[in-house]
């Protein structure tokens, strides 16, 4: 029985050695299982000879050796690496929920006496370690120095942590129980201030972070549109950074480092969100998420988000949840434990590979009853059309980039009081409205949802139902905010997604709108470049020409015929 506990310890104490142990003797595979197998007072940060006995095996092996260590003294894991440095891996398990600190201090030796690295300190930023204690190796093996670096407690901007000055380790007296006890209350005192301060915002803290292999211009013109997405979505925007690569990196976007040093930024910032430009895949939304438990957002989730939040109608609804289930179902990914695979043998599935198929078989099940209802929907809706077409009246449609005034115009014109603010996408749901030209004149004035640059995929699908309207359409004005800079490009894009959707077959009007925002020599020099039409929906007199323009466009050619 006694050679089976020892069987026993031993197996358990290699569980808990991680890095590469080739090359070892047996004899310091023993020590290291020794070292592992340790406990430690409660208020040490690292004991005498618990400290001698990691350097005098570091320097015989002449590779840094560390310890995770729990805070009532027992060696969560012992890790061993090379001359230059150790790699934390299997971390997963460790996470600290929202909490501070993790509970966990991170103690390793340095072979040169050098002091704490930035690798050092980025794994404390990242993996908010009680602290984190360097001890250099001295003459025959003996701990010589120890530094310190520990987080800051306090959530202003700056340095995520303090680092102290190095110490001879024989001098060196520190009580760790009583010192991260103050360091905690000190913390959740400025938690407390912290939210006092902001009681009266609700609003998400975000960094935005966009990449590009192209021209720093046009990522620009995308980050300025980012901006507004993420300020329509009600979340601030803290700090915006902009990167451009050769490539892409296929795991992290971004690059493995500069990945580290956004999170250290967020930390410094107050920042819970990153949301990033483009559209992310699965296995780079964990590989960015595993850094720490910061919310990574990318361009498509950000959009969808907005569109969950406004869409009003049943028919919106189930647009909008078809769009993110699409979206979330290829990225689905089940992090706990209890959902690994847990039986053995070839062919086998544990019960979480289960519960995980499960959920991916209700996601689909709900797809499919949401386009069958989406389809029904449809059909009334070709059935409301029908019974507008046959009423002779010309049918004008109001298409554009998000934000151009499409609803405010139609409001204008038609005397109605649909939401219209300025943000993008401030209304999603098809409106139709009966338009007053002249005496015994009318149309059918229809509204539609805004375009955007990069239109995520499932949301065109989506929507393209909707978008059945503007089939039947006699004309089509494109409005578009003049007061833009970009505007000529976002023509662009609605002209691209109209041609998508076999839609350029149809008479358009480009219409320059939010004119009064522009002075008269801006007027001026866009009339001459450009053979668009001029108005303000926001200006009776404005209103009141273009509504004759319409009568002209849609009646006058029948009367002269």
């Amino acid at each position: 029985m006694k050679t089976q506990a020892r069987g026993e310890t031993a197996r358990h104490s290699i569980s808990k050695i991680q890095g590469n142990l080739k090359g070892l003797k047996p004899s310091q595979t023993k020590t290291l299982e020794r070292i592992a197998q340790r406990r430690m007072r409660p208020e040490e940060v690292v004991s005498s000879e618990l400290a001698r006995r990691m350097t005098e095996i570091s320097a015989e092996l002449n590779r840094q050796v560390g310890i995770l260590v729990e805070r009532n003294g027992k060696i969560r894991s012992l890790i061993v690496g090379d001359a230059k440095g150790l790699e934390i891996s299997d971390f997963g398990r460790f996470r600290g929920g929202d909490k501070r600190f993790r509970g966990l201090r991170y103690v390793h030796t340095h072979l040169a006496g050098e002091p704490i690295s930035n690798d050092d300190l980025t794994d404390l930023a990242l993996l908010r370690f009680d602290l984190v204690a360097v001890i250099g190796v001295g003459a025959e093996g003996l701990p010589e120095t120890i530094q310190i670096a520990h987080l800051r407690p306090s959530l202003e901007e700056g340095e995520p942590w303090i680092l102290e000055s190095p110490e001879p380790f024989h001098s060196f007296e520190r009580n760790f129980s009583a010192f991260i006890k103050a360091l905690e209350s000190e913390y959740q005192e400025s938690l407390r201030s912290e939210k006092g301060r902001k009681v009266a915002s609700t609003r998400r803290r975000a960094l935005l972070v966009g990449v590009t292999t192209g021209r720093m211009e046009e990522l620009k013109v995308s980050m300025d549109e980012l901006a507004e997405l993420a300020d329509s979505a009600g979340v601030e925007v803290v700090d915006s950074i902009l990167q451009r690569r050769k490539r892409l990196d296929a795991k992290f976007v971004v690059g493995r480092g500069k990945m580290k040093e956004l999170y250290i930024l967020c930390m410094q910032k107050g920042v819970d969100l990153m949301i990033i430009d483009g559209e992310l895949s699965g296995s780079q939304v964990r590989a960015i998420s595993d850094f720490g438990e910061l919310e990574v957002w990318d361009r498509t989730q950000l959009i969808l988000g907005i569109f969950a939040e406004r869409a009003r109608s049943r028919e919106g609804k189930h647009q909008v949840e078809l769009a993110m289930l699409k979206y979330t179902l290829p990225r689905l990914v089940m992090k706990d434990d209890f959902l690994s695979r847990l039986a053995g043998g070839i062919g086998a599935k544990g019960p979480g590979e289960t519960k995980f198929e499960v959920l991916k078989r209700r996601l689909r099940d709900r797809i499919t009853r949401l386009e069958k209802e989406l389809e029904n929907l449809s059909k009334q809706r070709r059935v409301r059309r029908g019974h507008r077409n046959r009423s002779g009246l010309p049918i004008v449609s109001l298409v554009g980039y998000t934000n151009a005034g499409k609803s405010t115009l139609l409001n204008s014109l038609t005397g109605s009081d649909i939401l219209a603010e300025d943000r993008l996408f401030a209304t999603l749901d098809p409106t139709s409205r009966r338009l007053f030209l002249a005496h015994d004149e009318y149309a059918i004035l229809n509204d539609t949802v805004g375009f955007i640059r990069e239109l995520p995929a499932e949301l065109a699908r989506a929507f393209r139902a909707t978008l059945e309207e503007l089939e039947d359409a006699d004309l089509l004005l494109h409005i578009v905010d003049a007061s833009n800079e970009d505007f000529p490009e976002r023509i662009l894009s609605v002209e691209e997604i109209l041609g998508d959707l076999a839609l350029d077959n149809i008479p358009m009007v480009t219409c320059l709108n939010k004119a009064d925002l522009l002075t008269e020599e801006e007027r001026e020099s866009l009339r001459e470049r450009y053979p668009y039409v001029f108005l303000s929906a926001v200006d009776p007199d404005s209103v009141q020409e273009f509504r004759e323009f319409l009568r002209e466009r849609l009646y006058a050619p029948t009367k002269s015929g």
